[in-house]
């Protein structure tokens, strides 16, 4: 009998997600925007977001969960519950990429001055991701939210360079 071959679909990633979480930590508190755990959450769930529509990779070894109050990434919180947050400096942590930090930096441009009940609130707005997958059949709190919807939903909210700018073009 001829033995079977199966694909096996690796799961690839740019980041840990605790590494991450602990540098956009530190760059929060460098830049002066105030940080708390559900903010933190809410931050990398949106450049996990954009980095999956803009590069179509994965940001962090660690899906974000449908929890009550918006994506949640469960590593991540249980992790940093018991680190002072308003301690940690880029000088101890561990540095992503360019392209990673790049991401970082263009969140906390668009997102950095909300405070965690406006990103909360966002991140539950009717279609999101979250709301999609929230009102699934058979859904159960702490589900993964898919990567698919994410890259979706993103991709229509992202404006990418050169789409639809009319700015620029010279007749």
């Amino acid at each position: 009998m001829e033995k079977i071959k199966t694909k096996i679909t690796e799961d690839t990633f740019v980041c840990n997600s605790v590494v991450l979480a602990k540098y956009m930590v530190a760059y929060a508190n460098e830049k002066g925007y105030v940080i708390n755990m559900t903010k933190l959450q809410k931050l990398l769930y949106i450049a996990y977001g954009t980095y999956l529509a803009v590069v179509g990779a994965r940001l962090v070894n660690e899906h974000p969960r449908a929890w009550p109050y918006g994506p949640v990434f469960p590593i991540v919180r249980k992790k940093l519950l018991e680190v002072r947050l308003e301690e940690l400096t880029l000088d101890e942590t561990d540095k992503p990429n360019d392209e990673v930090r790049l991401c970082v930096k263009l969140v906390f441009d668009g997102f950095g001055k909300r405070d965690h009940s406006f990103l909360s609130s966002w991140s539950r707005l009717p279609g999101s991701p979250w709301d999609q997958t929230v009102n699934k059949y058979k859904f159960d709190w702490g589900d993964v939210i898919p990567d698919d919807i994410i890259r979706s939903y993103f991709k229509s909210i992202i404006r990418m360079k050169g789409e639809n700018d009319e700015q620029g073009k010279t007749e």
